[in-house]
């Protein structure tokens, strides 16, 4: 049964606004707008796409009930041991021991990895699991005891949950299938609700692009066309570091796993680069020069020599004080190309300045 201790952590997916527990057992945010509690179970989700959901919605409706009882031959097919590939993918998480951490796993499906990610989270962790299909949900919550884990049914391209909150984020074979979900939106909103520092493990069904045209590829894209899938490298967020992109299963199943930074990488564009030209990497970026001639690139460069600095000093402090004598005298939108303030300065048949 649900409780105000544990909806107090839960977001509207549209708004982000609080949820509040009513007395019909329903949620409802501050502008009152209600979602439904399905057999203890709430509906968070947020219809991005109605196409893309409701085919992914559908899907896994089918397949719930026998999802379990055949699963398991795609590990018999590769001659592997399902729990230990999982627990291949979980190690990556580094949550065993840690106390007082939140992890998320998303697209949790019938809780094949959940039931094994429970067994490494400490005591007084919390455990969340989120999925857009509620048939799958009910075959997960069938597989622990109550309050061992917090159920959501809910949308990863809108999750219903509050920014930086969470210390781990997991998910294999949900997240990143571009077949049927927005990458991007999943990717973003993953960031939004991790903390900086956060470890996050994304791996899915999808071939190795080395593996497309071998006999091996072309008889399983054929005979599942999920193994066409494969997380691009676009969709990586600049928040993630130390990025680790690899391919496990015989190559069938990509597995991408990062730390959560804040913003772009940190770099120092602002230091002066020794040299004739001068000047920094920011500098270099955004103070470009067009419409000069070869003959005042020429003159340019011999008054930069005989006054011993960079190209970089020259042309800042040659153009700085043109453009102040000229706007200093009120002299705006015009050719100054043969103007004398130019010609004093030696700025004969200049052109256009940009600074």
């Amino acid at each position: 049964m649900l409780n105000s201790e544990v909806v107090k952590n839960w977001r509207d997916p549209e708004t982000k606004e609080k949820l509040i527990l009513s007395e019909n057992g329903s949620l409802t945010n501050m502008s009152g707008k209600e979602y439904d509690v399905n057999d203890g179970i709430p509906n968070l989700t947020k219809i991005t796409d109605k196409d893309r959901n409701e085919y992914a919605i559908s899907l896994f409706a089918k397949e719930s009930g026998e999802y379990d009882d055949y699963h398991y031959l795609t590990y018999k097919l590769f001659k592997s041991n399902e729990d230990d590939v999982r627990n291949s993918i979980i190690d990556k998480l580094h949550i065993d021991g840690k106390k007082g951490i939140r992890v998320l796993e998303l697209s949790a499906g019938t809780g094949r990895d959940s039931v094994l990610i429970k067994k490494r989270i400490a005591e007084g962790s919390e455990f969340h699991v989120q999925d857009i299909s509620l048939d799958m949900l009910k075959v997960l919550r069938n597989k622990f005891k109550s309050g061992q884990v917090i159920i959501t049914q809910s949308n990863a391209e809108a999750l219903p949950y509050p920014d930086q909150y969470f210390d781990a984020i997991y998910s294999y074979g949900g997240v990143g299938m571009s077949l049927y979900s927005d990458v991007k939106a999943q990717m973003k909103e993953i960031i939004r609700v991790t903390k900086p520092g956060a470890r996050v493990v994304i791996a899915g069904r999808g071939l190795a692009p080395w593996l497309y045209d071998t006999e091996f590829g072309r008889i399983l894209i054929d005979y599942n066309k999920h193994y066409m899938n494969n997380f691009s490298l676009e969709d990586i967020p600049v928040e993630a570091r130390n990025v680790n992109l690899s391919w496990i299963l015989h190559g069938v199943v990509y597995c991408m796993e990062f730390e959560v930074g804040e913003g772009e990488p940190d770099a120092d564009f602002d230091f002066d680069i020794p040299g004739k030209r001068g000047g920094t990497l920011r500098t270099r970026y955004y103070g470009k020069l067009e419409g000069v001639s070869p003959e005042t690139k020429r003159l340019a460069q011999e008054a930069r020599e005989k006054l011993d600095i960079s190209m970089y000093e020259f042309l800042n402090q040659s153009i700085q004080k043109a453009a102040n004598d000229i706007l200093g005298g009120g002299m705006k939108n015009r050719n100054y190309s043969s103007h004398p303030a130019c010609i004093d300065m030696g700025y004969r048949s200049i052109g256009k300045w940009v600074a």
